[in-house]
């Protein structure tokens, strides 16, 4: 069928100018260019400062312009888009030769990815070309072996979430029994899988990090052998889909109750735009407070739909006032 959408291609500065310039911008497909050095976007060129503003770019201004979006290069964008939480698909061609290299594929974990086997209008078997053998294989992320998760947090008017590494407002007694409550397992014999970044896990103290119902996941790519060492982490990964793949095995096995996503800034901001979160529990704390970390703006397939058993309405504590607020994903 005839489509006048097309294909983008996301590409780093370097590789840019790797193409030969007879054939800059790529012809039939949107070309963006990541790079902060470059000032001005080349004619027919869209130029984005990192790979989530290229993502954004894409959803907001091009989405209705946009079949399919293929990231091409180099090493360190590459990097990025394996380790983020959109779902990918990788087309490799492995060339059953070694040569003289100075910049390499990233390593992806296998944990994360699958092969696909017979993938349609991919060749199978050894390919020829110039006396060089080859192979092509697709890759794809176990999406499907990911759980789904809710996220809790709590902002002030400024978004605020954190300030040197503490909450920036004064303890709100009923906030903390609201969490508490909606994070421990309700089954006898269950437990609840928190997940954290590593700043936010050095932050938690008390009953929180010691909690018998909870089974604490910490992402952190530093400090692992001493996080594996901490006797109430039970694990430590690099991001936020290893964490849902362990959280999904435990449920499996019939020990985990609920998944939640407790923070920081950059985690909330991946577990945000997650294909498995389904619901937002957001506390907003109606004053401003300094804060150094934030939660990130709500997307638009989510909508407030209240809960049975929260109250909707304006709450006072500790001379604050704040409002418990649930998001629902609908699309």
């Amino acid at each position: 069928m005839y489509t006048d959408k097309k294909n983008v291609v996301i590409m780093g500065r370097k590789t840019w100018f790797s193409i030969p310039e007879k054939f800059r911008p790529l012809p039939k497909r949107i070309n963006i260019v990541l790079s902060r050095e470059m000032k001005e976007a080349p004619p027919g060129v869209y130029i984005a400062r990192s790979f989530d503003e290229a993502i954004t770019m894409v959803n907001k201004d091009l989405s209705d312009k946009v079949e399919s979006i293929y990231i091409i290069g180099g090493s360190s964008i590459y990097k990025v888009a394996m380790d983020s939480d959109y779902n990918i698909r990788i087309f490799l061609t492995k060339i059953l030769a070694d040569y003289d290299c100075d910049t390499f594929l990233p390593q992806f974990d296998e944990n994360l990815y699958k092969i696909i086997e017979n993938y349609e209008g991919v060749p199978t078997g050894t390919q020829t070309e110039k006396d060089i053998d080859f192979i092509f294989e697709v890759y794809e992320k176990k999406v499907n072996q990911m759980c789904e998760f809710d996220i809790m947090a709590a902002m002030c008017s400024n978004r605020g979430i954190g300030m040197n590494n503490k909450l920036p407002w004064p303890c709100i007694a009923k906030d903390y029994e609201y969490y508490t409550q909606k994070c421990s397992p309700t089954i006898k014999g269950k437990y609840t899988v928190v997940i954290k970044g590593r700043m936010t896990w050095e932050s938690t103290k008390g009953l929180e990090r010691t909690h018998p119902g909870y089974l604490n996941v910490i992402i952190s790519h530093s400090k692992r052998d001493q996080l594996e060492s901490d006797e109430y982490v039970n694990k430590v990964t690099d991001n936020l889909d290893t964490a849902l793949i362990y959280a999904n095995t435990l449920k499996q096995e019939g020990k985990c109750e609920r998944v939640w996503v407790l923070g920081g800034q950059k985690v909330y901001d991946d577990a945000i735009h997650h294909p498995c979160c389904k619901k937002i529990y957001l506390t907003e704390i109606y004053k401003d407070f300094p804060s150094d970390t934030f939660f990130p703006p709500i997307p638009s397939c989510f909508k407030e739909t209240g809960e049975a058993g929260v109250d909707p309405d304006i709450q006072e504590d500790n001379g604050l006032q704040f409002q418990f607020k649930v998001f629902t994903r609908t699309e």
